[in-house]
């Protein structure tokens, strides 16, 4: 009886012990894994790196993108003003390819009373429950029925909208392009009340950003695989 028991504690710390060694790792070494096909995977991914990788620079496992790729479905990104004093001005010409049209601007309502409103109100009066709280102060424009929304070029909108200014930060990673001039109609609607007026067209967006892809192709100013914002889900300055 006093063998088996001592064979029990035994084979418990031997188990134990199995167990704990199994769980370090150093450097290379992962130690012991259950199952490493789940979770290793056994075909080249992506953007890795692979010691033996030679055919491609750094052991890349994906050659770059050519000079001025953009990525399917992200070629309304593009946009070139820089968030500069001087591109604030110049964005006063840039112009909505949206239309304004009912279903646009009731899709902007949407999109506003998902991001904006707690800012500037339901109804563009600066009284939403973050400037009526008195931790910010409200913009110096009163609201958007003032001559200052009026008057305001709707690509310095799209400006601010996309780098954000004075306190306002950029919305470009909720809002992306086509969302954003939805929002702006939506804006001047209110503004404008019933004298807003609607389109009765729908807009292409795609037709004009091959239009500004061509254009940037043809000028040659293009950014190249080392430009800062050439990837990703950002504004990039190709289009002059």
């Amino acid at each position: 009886m006093k063998a088996n028991t001592i064979l029990k504690y035994t084979l418990v710390a031997a188990l134990a012990s199995v167990c704990l060694v199994s769980c370090v790792s150093s450097g290379d070494n992962t130690g012991i894994e259950y199952a490493p096909n789940m979770y290793i995977s056994q075909a080249y991914e992506p953007f890795s790196q692979e010691k033996n990788f030679d055919y491609n620079p750094n052991g890349m496992t994906m050659r770059l993108p050519v000079n001025g790729t953009v990525a399917r479905g992200q070629s309304t990104f593009i946009y070139s003003n820089a968030n500069t004093a001087e591109g604030y001005e110049a964005s006063s010409s840039y112009l909505p390819w949206v239309a304004a049209t009912k279903e646009n601007v009731a899709e902007g309502q949407r999109l506003y009373e998902i991001y904006c409103w707690h800012c500037h109100g339901k109804s563009g009066k600066n009284d939403g429950p973050i400037f009526k709280s008195g931790k910010f102060p409200a913009p110096s424009w009163p609201n958007y029925q003032g001559d200052y929304i009026k008057n305001l070029p709707v690509g310095k909108a799209y400006h601010t909208i996309t780098y954000g200014k004075g306190l306002m930060g950029s919305h470009a990673f909720m809002l992306d392009p086509e969302e954003r001039w939805k929002v702006i109609h939506f804006v001047k609607s209110l503004a404008y009340g019933d004298d807003f007026e609607y389109s009765a067209v729908a807009g292409s967006s795609s037709a004009d950003s091959l239009t500004m892809l061509a254009d940037a192709s043809i000028e040659g100013d293009v950014p190249s695989s080392d430009d800062e914002n050439a990837s990703g889900q950002v504004e990039i300055e190709i289009h002059k």
